[in-house]
């Protein structure tokens, strides 16, 4: 089976740029929360919001860590597209698996996203009537 090494490389590199973008999200969910923390434990469950504040930093690491891999694996595709150091068995596998790792953490983020801006909607529109 011929891989297509510049199909690949623009996928990896389309991730790449996903995963800045997540990353530039993710400070600015954390900057949300931290602005809205203190009102946020007066009117909702603590519980809650330390699970979702675990879940932010547990998604920053996992982006940080994935976005590494994203750039090597991607570094390893150019090289296939000169054709040294090509090893597509191998590639095509780590391909594969960051494609999951990346459509696994997509649908985290997406999750922790919504719930992240369902907590601070109510805060934020109540700051917004008293003219905070």
């Amino acid at each position: 089976m011929r891989m297509d090494w510049q199909k690949l490389y623009w996928e990896a590199d389309k991730w790449v740029s996903h995963l800045s973008f997540y990353e530039d999200e993710l400070r600015f969910l954390e900057k949300l929360l931290d602005r809205y923390f203190e009102d946020m434990v007066q009117h909702q469950n603590l519980d809650e919001i330390r699970e979702e504040v675990i879940r932010l930093q547990d998604l920053k690491y996992s982006c940080a860590k994935l976005l590494a891999n994203m750039r090597k694996h991607r570094y390893q595709l150019a090289l296939g597209i000169d054709k040294k150091d090509a090893k597509p068995n191998m590639t095509q596998q780590a391909h594969v698996r960051l494609q999951k790792s990346f459509q696994g953490f997509t649908l985290g983020f997406t999750t922790t996203k919504k719930e992240i801006q369902n907590m601070t909607k109510e805060l934020m529109e109540n700051s917004k009537q008293i003219g905070l």
